[in-house]
């Protein structure tokens, strides 16, 4: 009896002690306050200041319920699919072409990444900017970094960022809103990645990939070319065929078989390739089984904007739908 009330009575103040995790205001948890030391130690920020801004940050219970449920991680391809490439989104896409031909014709020639593949991230990412997030930066971060713990580590990083690139870009950091990780403006990008590869490429004197769809043209191609390394005048991917049952592969983006290896995979490339080009086998849910592609260089090169298959294919696949209108 003594065990059981024992059990019931941790249970109450394991409750108890995580409700009042949430509801402790920020700028009175150790964990905040660290930060805030780190921060004006490292960066010379003003500790009054960074007490003020965490004590208007608020905890968001849906930027955790949502981030538990990205549908990269539970959704089949084929669903996928039809949810990011819609008549709709190739409408838009050659709107969004229309108006900005010119632009994404010299952020090919400057950095060598398609016009079609530029056009279908920022697509994808925000509907040509439709749809960047409503929910202040400031409070996706803050939750995601202190009461988040699976990846408190990297959302840290992208607090500290994010305070360094408001700082340095002069905005109003309790104003800017994104998605629930924190991603912003027309390509989504995170802090980090807006500190190192946004670029003015509408030459008025400042990098806004907030508000300005043409840096954000350059930006996300000077992204890939950059921290993608990627290749000019190649493919991403190409189909492949099963010659036996439902082959067994590692889960990667990088390429590290070559083709004439990939008989032990009972995998056989649809188009000529050479053999010793190195691939990664790529299988996709359909709705009555199974298809199979090949990763090339450039697959990679999509990863490093976002690590999932599925994601690098609906870009893959969009950027096709797009190209007859460039």
């Amino acid at each position: 009896m003594k065990l059981i009330q024992l059990l019931i009575a941790s249970l109450i103040i394991s409750a108890v002690s995580h409700l009042n995790s949430e509801n402790q205001a920020y700028e009175e948890r150790k964990d905040v306050l660290e930060f805030i030391q780190m921060m004006h130690q490292k960066h010379s920020f003003n500790k009054e200041e960074l007490l003020k801004l965490f004590s208007e940050a608020n905890f968001q219970k849906k930027v955790v319920r949502i981030m538990n449920k990205q549908p990269e991680s539970i959704m089949p391809w084929y669903r996928y699919k039809q949810m990011m490439i819609t008549p709709h989104r190739i409408n838009s896409g050659r709107n969004f072409i229309e108006s900005y031909r010119k632009e994404l014709n010299r952020a090919e020639e400057v950095f060598g990444v398609p016009a079609e593949i530029i056009a279908s991230i920022i697509g994808i990412e925000t509907s040509y900017g439709k749809i960047k997030g409503n929910i202040r930066v400031i409070d996706s971060l803050t939750t995601l970094s202190f009461d988040y713990p699976r990846r408190s580590k990297f959302f840290k990083v992208q607090l500290e960022e994010f305070l360094l690139l408001t700082r340095e870009e002069g905005l109003n950091i309790y104003k800017i809103k994104g998605s629930i990780a924190g991603a912003m403006g027309y390509g989504q990008f995170m802090p980090d990645s807006y500190r190192d590869y946004a670029i003015d490429f509408d030459f008025d004197g400042k990098r806004d990939i907030l508000e300005s769809p043409v840096d954000a043209i350059g930006s996300v191609a000077n992204f890939l070319s950059k921290k993608g390394k990627w290749q000019p005048n190649t493919g991403i991917a190409i189909k492949a065929k099963v010659s036996g049952e439902r082959p067994k592969f590692k889960s990667a983006f990088k390429p590290y078989v070559t083709v004439s290896d990939l008989k032990k995979y009972q995998l056989e490339p649809l188009e000529n390739i050479q053999s010793r080009i190195k691939v990664v086998p790529i299988e996709l849910e359909v709705s009555d089984g199974f298809e199979y592609w090949l990763g090339l260089n450039n697959f990679y090169a999509l990863s490093r904007y976002n690590r999932s298959k599925l994601y690098i294919m609906a870009v893959f696949e969009f950027s096709k739908s797009l190209s007859d209108y460039l």
